[in-house]
């Protein structure tokens, strides 16, 4: 026994030296988390501030008749003295629009007040109800969170009168809606995209991030795993030029990344049609511009290929399938923080400049799709700069694959 566990000692001891002597190993497995995932809670924590920020700062609009009324500084000011003073962190910031509906959708503003004519009126009359209606856009989330606040401070202004008209003393648990009638409205209006909200969540982040690294496993073995084999030196000896055998091998990767990404969308849908419930319902709204289906794609397409090109860089720089491996989980993780880390960013959030970035580019391309808000200048934009991305990718490629001594030792 003892002759047994002398020879287990040897050989894990041999086992955890072989482990820890690829750096590239220990990098991955314990360096790397150290600093992805303090970057992911940054990511999640500054998204929460952003939508913290406009619960407290909201965007609204009064509208009378359909029109808004912003500019209205009776009814502005008797909001401000009456009703949002009642929460001192509420900041409200008035805006005057042309169509409401569209600016709601368009995140001009994030709510929008229904106030009737004789609003003014019927507060001052003990026994008026008064009906207001608090519109935003459902699909996005800063319309979402500004709504719940200013929901929130009607209801405590409702309270706040309804304790003027019957006495401090009364029980007014059930006459609790007898001064304000708040309902929820989304504006009506022809759009595209998708009302589910599970959709909203799960396509943008599974798309990128099954483009990004769906072919990582293939990637590991078309040369490294041939160089393992002894094939790889074969192949470049045929008659076969060095960029046909490139090219192929990109090619397989961009396949089976956009064929991982497709396969797993279809197999979501599938299920969603198979609960036959509200999520299964959601799919019937989709109705996606056939312009912006095509830049998303061609920034999927772009995006496939820097990460295609960026595979076949390490695996090219590997002696064995192990080392390809390792290497190939390095660039795994920037797309599996960044695409996690934006499920629930909103487009409103978005500017020019963070266009230019990779993978999140993408990620609010598809958000933008599926919530139809349309902006086709930051939609382009994403494109010009993937395209850069994925030309300077390949070319870097190329002269890698120049190099005898890199690709064959």
């Amino acid at each position: 026994m003892n002759k047994k566990f002398k020879q287990y000692g040897v050989v894990l001891k041999k086992e955890l030296k072989d482990a820890f002597r690829d750096k590239k190993s220990i990098f991955a497995t314990f360096v790397l988390p150290l600093l992805l995932f303090p970057i992911f809670f940054l990511i999640i924590s500054l998204s929460a501030n952003s939508v913290n920020e406009k619960a407290v700062n909201p965007k609204l609009t009064l509208v009378q008749n359909e029109i808004s009324v912003a500019a209205d500084s009776t009814l502005r000011e008797y909001f401000d003295n009456n009703v949002f003073v009642l929460n001192p962190n509420l900041k409200v910031e008035y805006v005057e629009c042309v169509d409401f509906k569209q600016s709601l959708i368009d995140n001009d503003i994030y709510v929008a007040i229904v106030v009737p004519e004789d609003f003014l009126e019927s507060i001052a009359d003990s026994s008026k109800t008064v009906q207001l209606a608090v519109i935003y856009d459902d699909r996005s989330t800063s319309g979402s969170t500004a709504a719940a606040s200013v929901s929130a401070v009607l209801q405590m202004f409702s309270d706040k009168v309804l304790s003027n008209r019957v006495g401090a003393d009364v029980d007014l648990t059930p006459v609790k809606n007898s001064v304000l009638s708040l309902s929820d409205v989304y504006p009506e209006i022809k759009r595209y995209g998708t009302n589910s909200p599970l959709l909203h969540l799960i396509i943008p982040m599974l798309l990128t991030l099954l483009i990004t690294i769906g072919g990582a496993s293939i990637a590991t073995d078309l040369i490294a795993g041939e160089k393992e084999r002894n094939t790889f030196e074969s192949l470049l000896s045929t008659s076969a030029s060095r960029f046909s055998i490139l090219s192929a091998k990109y090619s397989v990767i961009i396949i089976f990344s956009f064929l991982s990404a497709i396969t797993e969308v279809i197999s979501i849908i599938l299920s969603m049609l198979l609960t036959k419930d509200s999520l299964g319902e959601g799919l019937s709204s989709i109705s996606l511009p056939a312009d912006g289906v095509l830049l998303v794609v061609f920034n999927l397409l772009m995006l496939a290929g820097l990460f295609s090109s960026l595979l076949l860089l390490l695996t090219a720089s590997s002696k064995t399938l192990k080392e390809a491996q390792s290497k190939s989980t390095l660039v795994m993780f920037l797309p599996m923080i960044i695409a996690y880390a934006t499920m629930y960013l909103d487009v409103a959030d978005v500017s020019m400049w963070t266009m230019c970035l990779p993978i999140y580019n993408v990620v609010v391309s598809i958000k933008m799709l599926l919530a139809g808000v349309m902006n086709y200048a930051y939609l382009w934009g994403s494109l010009a700069i993937n395209v850069a991305y994925a030309v300077g990718s390949v070319f870097l490629t190329m002269k890698t694959f120049s190099k005898e001594s890199l690709i064959t030792k």
